[in-house]
């Protein structure tokens, strides 16, 4: 497994974009430690069993939604 900092320096990839957007979608069915990846790129925070999505993670979704802006 890649230390945190690796994770974080190795940017945004296409499947985790994918699942950050259903996640922010309502979308469920993630398994257990699916959302790892997004939770050390600090994306999202697990919570009572309830994945969040963070501030960098909601800026990273406008940004994507937003293209150009």
């Amino acid at each position: 497994m890649k230390p945190q900092i690796d994770r974080i320096l190795e940017g945004v990839r296409p499947a985790e974009l994918i699942q950050l957007q259903a996640l922010a979608e309502g979308k469920s069915g993630f398994g257990a430690g699916s959302l790892q990846p997004l939770e050390d790129k600090g994306w999202v925070e697990t919570v009572a069993g309830t994945p969040l999505i963070t501030l960098t993670g909601r800026t990273l979704l406008d940004g994507v939604s937003r293209p150009g802006q």
